[in-house]
């Protein structure tokens, strides 16, 4: 449920930038970071909450975290090597890429390239892992994991070739794994077992 947290950090960090308007569609979830105020085709930008995405980002990686902590013991054993080296690449990922904002050269530039990598591509990846893994004990999940792996994945592909939409690209693969995660929780927590209720007499 705290997934959709994230969805609430990019529109409220979208909606403190200044300059010529953002685009949705062309620019990259990443911008909403970037702390300095830049020049783009001669006009003044700047993303007044940059730590709020930034924020977003390594709260979402933390999250993630322990999900998976919670998580790793029902997840079969015959993925579980698969699944969860790939849960530690996404929240690495997650948290290298609010750690160091986007930039266009240096050290920052690298290690934001390298997190996203492994949030973006990498959260496709993971879901497609823990289809193959549940496809036996609990086939429906492993039919939506697998729907939700495939636009991710079909997202990142598309970011890389169509850079003319690269920003709605890319939300198309950040967001299935955001969007599974989310329907996920709901799920889990509607089909819970009820806690047992303790009987307290008094007198005893």
């Amino acid at each position: 449920m705290l997934s959709a947290v994230y969805f609430l950090g990019e529109a409220w960090a979208a909606a403190g930038w200044e300059g010529r308007p953002y685009r949705w569609s062309v620019d990259a979830i990443s911008e909403l970071g970037v702390p300095e105020t830049r020049s783009w085709a001669g006009e003044q930008v700047t993303s007044t909450r940059s730590a709020v995405m930034n924020a977003t980002f390594i709260g979402s990686g933390v999250r993630a975290a322990l999900a998976g902590l919670l998580l790793a013991p029902f997840v079969p054993r015959r993925g579980r090597w698969v699944v969860l080296p790939l849960v530690v690449a996404y929240v690495l990922g997650l948290i290298v890429v609010g750690v160091f904002p986007t930039a266009t050269v240096g050290v920052r530039a690298t290690m934001h390239g390298i997190g996203a990598l492994l949030a973006v591509v990498g959260g496709g990846i993971l879901l497609l892992a823990i289809a193959i893994a549940f496809s036996r004990r609990h086939p429906a999940l492993a039919t939506f994991t697998g729907v939700c792996a495939a636009v991710s994945i079909l997202g990142s592909v598309l970011a890389v070739w169509g850079s003319a939409h690269f920003g709605l690209y890319e939300r198309i693969a950040v967001n299935a794994v955001v969007l599974w995660q989310v329907v996920t929780g709901v799920v889990v927590l509607a089909t819970a077992p009820p806690a047992p209720s303790v009987d307290v007499r008094q007198g005893e």
